[in-house]
């Protein structure tokens, strides 16, 4: 039938119009004396049979012209092609046309085939778990596979098929770091694998069996929210091999949460670093996909055009690997169904519910501070996938028995202004527990979200598909959100995104412990332990180029603080500078910045897995070769072709020239080496004093992107090492030198509470008793930025210092 109907549209149109009407255009080009006589004269019936017929024909070439893009995608795709979310009428017709005489030749040639269809999956089966060791490979070795309906293979991936538990990716990717790969390239990244890379896994894990899908919550009555019944969902494979997790999909406002939540757990994190330890191996564990949204918001913010870029550079984002932030119409949906939830309760049901569920949750969570959810333990099971999981929830998370114990605490408890309240359960099945609930929502659960897994009769129910997209609701308030796409969260994606929001508002905790002086009097001049400054790591690749200009160079590239680029149109005249930092784009930004914190160079291979981590790049050579090639142009434009070239490749590795830029990051780093070279003590010092005044504040501020994220805090390390060195050596001697070097360090790190104890300690030995006050008050603000209180040390210090001068008060804040 498709195909007859196919070949009427084709062929039989074009005869009928033929035959039956004839050419409706004039033999000749009609003069304006014609023309006019025939729009004056009243409308016959050969006139409108001609115009109707003209309007058939451009019909009818509009629709070969989408036909024949329907069969170009159909051979591009090989048989998959993209059609629903494309085109207009026209191009839909020709879709269903042309799916159902595919559809039924495919099915045919199928069933005629001996063993039917169930031959073909079981052969897909087989071939897909096969072992590794038959490929010849070892048991503990996996082969990263390629891409699957556009999704590609990750080491979260690989942990969740071989080790079964996504969450361990970390220990494949320490046991494969800068490994050895098929065609001489090395991991430098873990996310940047390419298929037919061999990852090593532990060697004690075995395979995991898959998990059974979760069912939903039975209803007491018949579902009155009907699902779509033309399709029914795909069920999930039960091999763990073929089954991806759903794919990320939030709200600009979650992401924007996340990225909030990221800065104040770092900046928690770099808090508790001790100066003078010398520790670098306590680093903050970023979840892929919360660096994924971070960067995802971070882009979101900015104008400037990623897809112009990735075309331009040759690179795209890889499909299934990137978090994706919904609309401003999915924005508004999302809003409406917790405006819904706090007022009438939302039921969710479908293949689609529990990640929505998830992606609502966090969404209210972070709608306001200091949040509250009260949810049945079963319920929380079900909703994140393993019940080991309960005890690694947040603390603002109250797990209780049952419906009725979550009702009586919320009963308990009066709402607080400005504090979310969120009820995360089941939909009662009994008539006692509905009714209860539904007058619970009239009287204590007042503005509080109430989120339902099932069918929920006296408020709104939404069906959620497996795609994410409420296909149908509850008469009256919620048929607004028919149609919309539904914000979407996976179990392991929820479960990172709690561990983040407890590291950024989890209680704190006497981090350095008690304040205990050293020998010389302050707590930041204790020195290392014997193990650590022996196994101390470079934050900075050892500088072999000079740090010193004998002649001035044509350019001076600054990178501690906000980053700038200046031009000296006569060298001969250094102090007259020419700023030219808005010449360049983010992308070239990135690439000088990370060519100039690695003076001795670096391979073409380094730059890309480092810069194009999240984007697949169809020709490495190419798209370096494209963004070198934008550098050189838009630093001609914005200073003078004769300064030469600021970029060089020797050797295979890239840097930039010293006698054309001057960076001020070399100076720095050529201090840093010098004291980890040198055994004389007079030396190290003036190498300590040297890098504390070269530090100009934070590396690269502003520029948010993965790899500079441990190199910063290693080189801000290395600054405050350098200052406890130096407090170390001169606070016997001259005590208010030592108190200048303190409150310059307290802008290299305003939240360590050790700083404000060593000046507060100073200001008591100098007799300066009223600046503790001072101090104290000043360390309350700081990390008030964090949500953090000064601990009990800090607050007993001052409380000590206090009393031995009696007549000095602190007053309280």
């Amino acid at each position: 039938m498709a195909f007859a109907l196919l070949s009427g549209l084709c062929a039989g149109l074009p005869w009928a119009l033929v035959r039956f009407i004839g050419w409706p255009l004039p033999d000749h080009l009609p003069t304006p004396a014609e023309l006019g006589e025939v729009l004056t004269a009243p409308l016959s019936t050969s006139l409108l049979l001609d115009v109707l017929a003209c309007g058939a024909w451009l019909l009818w070439a509009a629709f070969l012209v989408e036909l024949a893009g329907c069969v170009r995608d159909l051979v591009l795709t090989a048989g998959r092609p993209d059609f629903a979310r494309r085109g207009g009428p026209l191009r839909r017709a020709a879709v269903v046309l042309i799916s159902a005489v595919i559809v039924s030749l495919v099915s045919r040639s199928a069933l005629a085939a001996p063993g039917g269809s169930s031959t073909v999956l079981s052969n897909v089966t087989s071939s897909v778990a096969a072992p590794s060791a038959v490929d010849g490979l070892a048991e503990d070795v996996e082969l990263v596979r390629p891409p699957c309906d556009g999704v590609h293979d990750s080491l979260y991936r690989i942990a969740q098929r071989r080790l079964g538990d996504g969450d361990r990716w970390p220990e494949i990717w320490r046991l494969n770091n800068l490994s050895a790969q098929p065609g001489g390239r090395r991991l430098t990244s873990p996310s940047l694998i390419h298929p037919g890379d061999q990852i090593h896994l532990p060697p004690t894990t075995k395979p995991a069996p898959p998990k059974p899908p979760h069912p939903q919550p039975p209803s007491a009555k018949p579902t009155t929210v009907t699902p779509p019944s033309p399709t029914a969902p795909v069920a999930a494979s039960s091999n763990s091999g073929l089954s991806w997790e759903p794919e990320v999909y939030v709200g600009l406002g979650l992401a924007g949460a996340i990225s909030a939540a990221l800065l104040v757990a770092r900046r928690r994190q770099r808090a508790s670093y001790r100066p003078g330890s010398g520790q670098r191996d306590d680093a903050l564990p970023v979840a892929p996909v919360v660096y994924q949204l971070h960067l995802e918001h971070q882009h979101a913010q900015t104008d400037l055009d990623e897809a112009e870029v990735a075309d331009a550079e040759g690179s795209a984002a890889e499909p299934g690997t990137a978090p994706e932030l919904g609309g401003p119409a999915d924005e508004d949906a999302a809003e409406l169904a917790l405006d819904l939830a706090a007022t009438h309760g939302l039921g969710l049901i479908g293949p689609g519910s529990h990640a929505a569920a998830r992606a609502l949750l966090l969404t209210a969570m972070t709608s306001a501070r200091d949040p509250e959810v009260v949810a049945p333990a079963a319920d929380l099971r079900g909703l994140l996938g393993a019940p080991d999981h309960i005890a690694e929830l947040p603390r603002c998370i109250h797990v209780v028995d049952d419906l009725a114990a979550a009702l009586t605490r919320l009963a308990s408890q009066s709402p607080t202004a400005g504090t979310p309240r969120i009820l995360l359960a089941s939909a009662p099945a009994g008539e006692a527990d509905r009714n209860r609930l539904q007058h619970a929502l009239a009287g204590s659960l007042a503005r509080t979200f109430v989120l339902l897994l099932g069918q929920w009769h006296p408020g709104v129910t939404v069906y959620v598909d497996a795609a994410g997209v409420v296909t149908a609701t509850s008469p009256g308030l919620g048929e607004p959100l028919r149609g919309r796409r539904a914000f979407s969260l996976p179990e392991s994606a929820t479960r990172e995104l709690f561990a983040l929001f407890d590291a950024a508002r989890g209680v704190p905790d006497d981090h350095h412990g008690p304040a205990t002086e050293s020998s010389y009097g302050l707590e930041i001049a204790i020195p290392p332990a014997v193990d650590q400054a022996q196994a101390m790591p470079e934050s900075v690749t050892a500088l072999t180029v000079k740090s010193q200009h004998d002649v001035a160079t044509p350019l001076v590239l600054s990178v501690f603080g906000q980053p700038t680029l200046s031009w000296r149109p006569d060298v001969t005249s250094p102090d007259r500078a020419v700023e030219v930092t808005g010449s360049l784009s983010r992308r070239l930004w990135e690439l000088l910045i990370y060519l100039a914190l690695h003076p001795e160079g670096v391979s073409r291979a380094a730059i890309i897995d480092s810069l194009w981590a999240h984007r697949q790049a169809r020709d490495p050579a190419a798209v370096l070769r494209t963004v070198l090639s934008r550098l050189r142009t838009a630093i001609d434009k914005a200073t003078s072709p004769d300064i030469g070239d600021l970029v060089v490749a020797k050797h295979g590795r890239y840097r930039l020239e010293p006698t054309v830029v001057e960076v001020d990051y070399w100076t720095f780093a050529g201090a840093l080496a010098r004291r980890r070279t040198t055994t004389d003590g007079r030396q190290r010092s003036a190498a300590n004093a040297e890098i504390v005044a070269n530090y100009g504040g934070e590396l690269a501020a502003g520029v948010e992107t993965e790899w500079l994220t441990a190199l910063r805090e290693g080189v801000r390390r290395d600054a405050l090492d350098a200052v406890a060195a130096l407090a170390r050596d001169q606070v016997q001697s001259d005590p208010e030198s030592t108190l200048e070097l303190l409150e310059s360090a307290r802008d290299f790190d305003p939240h360590n509470e050790l700083l404000y104890r060593d000046i507060m300690r100073l200001e008591h030995n100098l007799g300066r008793h009223d600046a503790i006050a001072r101090t104290l008050r000043l360390l309350e603000a700081r990390l008030a930025e964090i949500d953090e209180t000064p601990t009990s040390a800090t607050i007993e210090l001052a409380e000590r210092l206090r009393e031995l001068h009696a007549g000095i008060a602190i007053p309280k804040t």
